[in-house]
C-alpha cells in the first residue's frame, strides 16, 4: 500500500436505491421476458448468477429496469446464516429485461473518483462482509438498509489503480462467465437432442413416413420403429416410473447441533448449490463421522439429484460421492440407465415436478413416493445408450468447465482482499491470473 491510498466513507462515493415492490399476482413460473431480480441471483461471496429465475407477466415502472454494467447490492436474505446479504454484483448483458425489486440496492456513484466495477470487489471483502452482518437486523430473515451500507470506511487507491485492480478481477470473472456461457449451450444442445427424439419422436416421424431421420446415421436410425401404437407413442415404446430408472434417495441433513459431523471430507449438497448440471462445489460438507450417520444415504458420481421441496423441479448431478440435505430426492440410474440421459428426462419434468409439489400448500413439498412414480418415456436401452453416446462429451465438457470455473473462482476469492489492502500489487496479481486463463 502507498501513501496514495485514503480512507473514504462510502456513502461520501454513493447513494443507494430501494427497489421496487412488484405485486405477487404477476409473479410466475412460465418463462417471459421479464426477470425480477432477487437475493438468489447473487451468488455466495458475491457475483451475479442465474441459477432459478423468477419471471414476472405485469406492469413495470420505467426506472426500475436494470441495464447491463448497473452496481446491486442485496438488502434482504432469506437464509439463517445470511449467505449473500450485502453482497454486490455488477449486472451482465441479458436478452430478457432485469427487473429492480424491492429486495435489492441499486448503487449510484455521486463521484468520478471511484470505478463502479472496482467498488463491485470492495463489496465482496471479507471486512464488508463483517460489517453489514454485524449490523443487520432480524433472525430468520436478515435485512440491511442503505444507512448501514453506506457506513462502511475503506482505503481507496487512486483511480488508475482501481481499473487495473478491477481489469485483473474481472479477467477471471469474464472468463467463469464465458465458461458458463459456453455451458449453456452445450446443455441445449444435448436438450434439443433428447426432446427430438423421446418428445416430439423426430426420428419415428421421419421413418413413418418414408424418409431419412435427419442428422443420424444409418445405425442408429435403424434403433427406432417406423409407426406409431394407438396410444400415440411410437410402437414398442411405453411409460417407466423413475424409481424403475434406479433408486431413489432422499437427503437428509445431520444434526447441527453436532459440530464433529461437519468438516470437509464429504460434499453437503442444498438447493442453491444446483446452479449448474453438475454440483462441483458446495460451501457445506459432511466429516467422516457426519457420512457415518447416514452412510447409506451417500450419492456417488453421476447420481442425478432433483430439488422436491421449496424450490421444486432444479436438476443436477452430482461430480463426487456427496450427500443432501432432506429437500432433495436423487436418483441413482441403474447399470443400463446413462446418467445424461436420466438428467435429460428429469430436467423436462421440471413442469410436473412443480405442479406436484404445489398442491395449493404454502410451501412446496413432493414427498418420495409420489416423486418415485412419476412416469417417464421408455423407448430401448439400445436407444438410450445411443443417446448417452451422442451426448456424452457434451457432459465431459461442462464438467470441465465447471471444473475450471471452480479453480478461477478460488484464485479471485484468493486475490480479492490482497489486491484491496494494497498486499500485493497488481502486477504480481496479473502473473498469477495469465497463469490462469
Amino acid at each position: 500500500m502507498t501513501m496514495e491510498w485514503k480512507e473514504v466513507l462510502l456513502g461520501e462515493l454513493v447513494e443507494i436505491k430501494h427497489g421496487f415492490a412488484f405485486k405477487g399476482e404477476y409473479f410466475t413460473e412460465e418463462k417471459t421476458n421479464d426477470i425480477l431480480l432477487t437475493p438468489g441471483n447473487f451468488a455466495i461471496g458475491g457475483g451475479f448468477q442465474w441459477g432459478k429465475l423468477k419471471f414476472y407477466d405485469g406492469p413495470i415502472p420505467s426506472d426500475y429496469i436494470l441495464t447491463e454494467g448497473d452496481l446491486v447490492v442485496t438488502m434482504t436474505d432469506l437464509s439463517k446464516a445470511g449467505d449473500t446479504l450485502g453482497y454486490s454484483a455488477i449486472i451482465p448483458y441479458s436478452e430478457n429485461l432485469l427487473l429492480h425489486n424491492q429486495r435489492v440496492g441499486k448503487i449510484k456513484t455521486k463521484t468520478s473518483s471511484v470505478d463502479k466495477m472496482y467498488l463491485s470487489y470492495q463489496l465482496r471483502t471479507k471486512t464488508y462482509r463483517n460489517e453489514v452482518l454485524a449490523s443487520a437486523t432480524g433472525s430468520t430473515v436478515k435485512h440491511t438498509s442503505p444507512a448501514k451500507i453506506c457506513a462502511y470506511r475503506f482505503l481507496l487507491p487512486l483511480l488508475d489503480e482501481q481499473k487495473a485492480i478491477a481489469s485483473v478481477l474481472g479477467a477471471l470473472d469474464d472468463k467463469i462467465e464465458n465458461n458458463r456461457r459456453m455451458n449453456e449451450t452445450l446443455e441445449e444442445m444435448a436438450q434439443a437432442i433428447f426432446k427430438s427424439w423421446f418428445v416430439d419422436f423426430d426420428p419415428v416421424h421421419a421413418k413413418a413416413t418414408g424418409n431419412t431421420p435427419a442428422h443420424m446415421d444409418a445405425e442408429t436410425a435403424a434403433l427406432f420403429p417406423s409407426s406409431f401404437s394407438d396410444n400415440g407413442l411410437p410402437a414398442g415404446w411405453s411409460f417407466s416410473t423413475i424409481e424403475e430408472y434406479g433408486d431413489v434417495i432422499t437427503g437428509k441433513t445431520p444434526s447441527t447441533k453436532r459440530s464433529e459431523y461437519y468438516g470437509n471430507e464429504y460434499p453437503f449438497v442444498k438447493i442453491p448449490n444446483m446452479t449448474s448440471v453438475w454440483v462441483t462445489e458446495t460451501e457445506t460438507a459432511l466429516s467422516e463421522a457426519g457420512h457415518l450417520t447416514q452412510s447409506k444415504k451417500l450419492l456417488q458420481k453421476g447420481t442425478v439429484i432433483v430439488s422436491c421441496i421449496a424450490s421444486p423441479g432444479e436438476v443436477s448431478i452430482v461430480s463426487k460421492p456427496s450427500h443432501t440435505n432432506q429437500q432433495i430426492n436423487a436418483v441413482v440410474p441403474n447399470e443400463d440407465c446413462p446418467t445424461s440421459w436420466l438428467y435429460c428426462a428429469l430436467a423436462n419434468l421440471r413442469s410436473k415436478v412443480i405442479g406436484m409439489a404445489s398442491g395449493g400448500s404454502v410451501t412446496a413439498n413432493l414427498n418420495k413416493t409420489d416423486f418415485s412414480l412419476i412416469e417417464i418415456i421408455h423407448s430401448s436401452n439400445a436407444i438410450m445408450n445411443s443417446f448417452d453416446k451422442k451426448v456424452c462429451s457434451l457432459f465431459d465438457k461442462i464438467l470441465s468447465n465447471d471444473e475450471e470455473n471452480q479453480t478461477l473462482a478460488k484464485l479471485r476469492d484468493i486475490l480479492i482482499p490482497k489486491l484491496m489492502s494494497g498486499e500485493i500489487r497488481v502486477k504480481d496479481a496479473e502473473r498469477e491470473v495469465e497463469a490462469a486463463v
